[in-house]
């Protein structure tokens, strides 16, 4: 069965108790945080602090997508705060190294692979991965329009992980809506990551 994660990036800060408990009651199974320091990505959004208090709202998991540089510096910080899957960018660290770390923490390792990279960059580690969240729209804000090119590197991620005997969970982050969701479902996605399209 296909998984549905709430992204907070548009929701109303001032409201996330009520958001939270209102997605939770809609069937979703998480939620997901876009971490940004301004650099690796032009945004800012979220912190420890702000997930950790919300981790009282919800038994859900969370997915701390850190979208900064030098993430391994932050993993341990956003493991602490109640996250369970670390998501980072193979070109903002030591993929290995910090995939690895992940994993000695009890938390599930997660790698993004943006639009103009391919799954070569990744493929070497497919071992120490628990979930590849190909991204469907450039990192950084939402309310993008979906890159149907995502597809077709859903399509073959699945296909490496079935003929392999993986098991990595595939997510997709970025223009899904009630439309589109149904063409990542049909290329293989298992994990649907909602954003802007919840809070309209």
């Amino acid at each position: 069965m296909v998984k549905k994660y709430a992204s907070l990036l548009s929701a109303d800060a001032s409201d996330y108790k009520k958001i939270i408990r209102d997605l939770e009651q809609r069937g979703f199974t998480g939620f997901h945080f876009d971490i940004m320091d301004g650099h690796f990505v032009k945004n800012f959004a979220f912190n420890a602090t702000i997930i950790k208090s919300l981790r009282k709202l919800t038994k859900l998991p969370f997915q701390a997508h850190l979208e900064i540089e030098n993430p391994g510096e932050y993993i341990d910080m956003f493991i602490d705060s109640g996250c369970q899957i670390i998501t980072v960018h193979p070109q903002t660290c030591n993929l290995e190294r910090e995939l690895r770390y992940i994993r000695t923490k009890n938390a599930l390792a997660s790698v993004a692979i943006d639009p103009e990279l391919e799954i070569d960059v990744i493929k070497r580690y497919m071992s120490l991965i628990d979930n590849i969240v190909v991204m469907s729209v450039y990192p950084g804000f939402g309310n993008q329009k979906f890159n149907e090119k995502s597809l077709k590197k859903i399509k073959n991620i699945k296909r490496i992980i079935e003929e392999n005997d993986l098991e990595i969970t595939v997510s997709v982050d970025g223009g899904i809506d009630s439309k589109t969701e149904y063409l990542a479902i049909e290329n293989g996605t298992d994990i649907l990551i909602f954003g802007s399209s919840l809070f309209e």
